[in-house]
């Protein structure tokens, strides 16, 4: 028996790597950039045609959330380009509803006016107010996956136990730890964790059951403090050199005061249902990192 052909976009990004790794049972097709530009219509067609996928997934995005915020209201810059020109090129050149766009919580506000953790039926603003640049972004790309009949997989704080390229939200936090470089963590800022071994399962299944519709995979809620203590502990080590601070005041600094959703997070309950799956709680994914291999990473060198 032949195996399912899928196309994906950002195969070598943090997460879209792992799930190559996991899903055996996929043939893939990988293109990447500098041979594959999803900003170029014209290629984006020559390739889907070529291949004929029979599913995509589509990982690739700007996630830089500062540099987009620098590039806001423009939608000849780099983020909106990749974000919504890129995901219109896909769905322009591919004549199927089985296609996956990644997205994330951020094209919800995260404040009193909606706040998460958000369940799958909720639906996003139509308006960038209250949005990052990039969450506006991301949320357009979705509008036009929905609008094309495509399904959309959320996830929040992807990580994984290790990756050389990037680190996540963990790792990164980690190595600032050793580095001595920790900055105080937001103690009341309602976030999430997506385990990408976990997201590599809830998209096998999508797949493989042929499911439609729109698609969460996280924990239950923590908050950046409460998580990064918790791993610090976990491995070992002293947490409590680690300051606590409020996103609320960080946040009136801020020339975008919604550059930090407050209220974020993504429920799972319908996915689970739906996909017969289960999601773990942070915590358990934290242990399941440490099983793995995390660990405090080694310090930088010091510079002279």
């Amino acid at each position: 028996m032949s195996k399912t052909k899928v196309l994906v976009t950002g195969a070598s990004g943090l997460v879209g790597s792992r799930f190559i790794e996991l899903a055996k049972v996929f043939d893939f097709v990988t293109p990447d950039l500098p041979h594959f530009d999803l900003t170029d219509l014209e290629a984006v067609r020559v390739l889907v045609e070529k291949e004929n996928p029979e599913w995509i997934v589509n990982f690739a995005a700007f996630t830089d959330v500062n540099a987009a915020e620098q590039q806001s209201g423009d939608e000849n810059g780099l983020a909106w380009k990749v974000n919504v020109t890129g995901v219109g090129n896909l769905l322009k050149s591919f004549k199927s509803k089985n296609f996956i766009q990644i997205s994330t919580d951020m094209v919800f506000p995260g404040d009193l006016s909606q706040p998460g953790p958000y369940d799958e039926t909720q639906v996003p603003p139509d308006s960038n107010e209250k949005l990052t640049w990039y969450g506006w972004t991301k949320n357009r790309a979705e509008k036009l996956v929905r609008e094309n009949g495509g399904s959309v997989l959320r996830i929040i704080y992807p990580v994984r136990h290790n990756f050389d390229i990037k680190p996540d939200y963990i790792r990164g936090a980690l190595k600032k730890y050793v580095d001595g470089k920790m900055y105080p963590l937001f103690m009341d800022q309602q976030i999430c964790i997506a385990f990408i071994d976990e997201i590599s399962d809830t998209l096998q299944k999508i797949i493989e059951t042929e499911s439609q519709g729109t698609f969460h995979c996280s924990s239950d809620t923590t908050t950046p403090y409460e998580l990064i203590t918790y791993v610090v502990d976990q491995l070992g080590a002293d947490s409590s050199v680690i300051k606590s601070t409020s996103v609320l005041d960080f946040l009136k600094t801020q020339t975008n005061p919604n550059r930090y959703p407050v209220w974020g997070g993504l429920k799972t309950k319908l996915t689970e249902e739906n996909l017969d799956m289960h999601h773990s709680s942070w915590q358990t994914v934290v242990e399941r990192l440490i099983g793995q291999g995390l660990g405090l990473p080694d310090k930088s060198p010091t510079q002279s």
